[in-house]
């Protein structure tokens, strides 16, 4: 009801629930939306939406906590307040994604492969758009409580920027998270499909290498701020839905980030788990290669330094609601040691993270 209750009036806001927790938060702001350079972040207080193309212009967007609802009794009280808004014409955007089918995304697999192998870059990640059909009457409310509830171990989302539409996700990959007295992120890759709590068995040498070069652009992040003093797990096997990755997590102390937040989060993203590497190269290839626009999907986005808490997330496994459809945003990292075939199979598996509950929505509708 909230949410309908929001678009009705196209109003500026974020609900998201953080992994592990319950309830989801509402972060609200009648009026325009303020963007900010990320050599700021410190000194801003409210839901953090940052486009992949934040790399090159250092910008990303601030939900100001105007309004804020964490639980029932504020919700309602949110709702009563609501009520004394006009209604404004709300209406999704339209656009025109590109596309691509299999037999394209193949060649662009395997032309991106053979240039990997010419020495190139050592890593790039290609991805592509899916769309469905999505009913006028498509119910936001009921969509987001059965996403979140069936990702329970994810950031799971939705926002609304007018002018943007809608986006929903769910992501398992930090980007910074702060905890007590440190400050928390990781490297994650690979993707094996499994079932829920079942750990893969092995992972193969193009996974491995995969991961081990985030791992080591992290690291390199980390050496050029000369912070020596943190710690780095070994890599081990998280579950986000009925997908795993290998994942290495460093901690780093508050105080030796202090004053370098906003340029440590500028130097990470994007991370080599959503671009490649070398980072600039990568880019550039993605550019030449993909004929559909990003946006938001491999962004980052979160609140921070909402009620001592800071978490942003990288924004893997979303949709973009348009105009009686929906463009799903998936992709792979490419190596040496990729095929094709299999680089396919993994985007198709990581679309049901949102396609599964637009499905079963469907299914429930009278």
């Amino acid at each position: 009801m909230l949410i309908r209750q929001l678009l009705t009036k196209n109003i500026t806001f974020a609900v998201y629930r953080l992994p592990g927790e319950k309830l989801p938060v509402f972060v609200v702001q009648p009026g325009p939306v303020r963007e900010f350079s990320l050599a700021q972040l410190e000194q801003q207080k409210g839901f953090v939406i940052a486009p992949f193309d934040s790399y090159k212009n250092g910008k990303a967007f601030l939900i100001e906590p105007a309004f804020v609802s964490r639980n029932r009794l504020e919700k309602e009280k949110l709702i009563a307040l609501l009520d004394s808004f006009p209604d404004k014409e709300f209406q999704l955007p339209e656009d025109k994604n590109f596309v691509a089918d299999r037999e394209t995304y193949l060649q662009q697999v395997n032309k991106l492969v053979d240039r990997i192998k010419n020495g190139e870059v050592r890593k790039v990640v290609l991805s592509r758009v899916l769309e469905k059909p999505l009913s006028p009457d498509f119910d936001f409310d009921m969509f987001f409580d059965t996403f979140r509830q069936s990702y329970p171990d994810a950031f799971v989302y939705l926002f609304h920027l007018p002018g943007e539409g809608i986006w929903a996700g769910a992501t398992p990959e930090t980007l910074l998270s702060r905890n007590g007295s440190f400050y928390e992120t990781m490297a994650l890759a690979g993707t094996q499909k499994c079932n829920a709590g079942e750990k893969p068995l092995t992972w193969n040498e193009k996974e491995k290498e995969e991961q081990a070069f985030v791992t080591g652009f992290v690291e390199e992040q980390i050496g050029k701020l000369r912070i020596e003093n943190y710690e780095e797990s070994r890599p081990e096997t998280i579950f986000a839905g009925s997908l795993a990755h290998i994942c290495t997590r460093f901690r780093l102390p508050v105080t030796a980030l202090r004053g370098k937040t906003g340029h440590f989060v500028k130097a990470l993203h994007p991370t080599p788990a959503v671009c490649g590497l070398p980072k600039e190269k990568a880019w550039q290839l993605i550019s030449e290669t993909e004929k559909h626009q990003r946006h938001f999907y491999t962004g980052f986005l979160g609140p921070w330094q909402m009620e001592n808490r800071s978490h942003l997330f990288v924004n893997l496994r979303c949709a973009r609601f348009l105009n009686e459809k929906l463009a799903l945003y998936v992709g792979g990292g490419l190596t040496a040691a990729s095929k094709p075939e299999e680089e396919w199979q993994e985007t198709e598996d990581k679309s049901s993270t949102i396609l599964s509950v637009v499905e079963n929505l469907r299914n429930f509708a009278p």
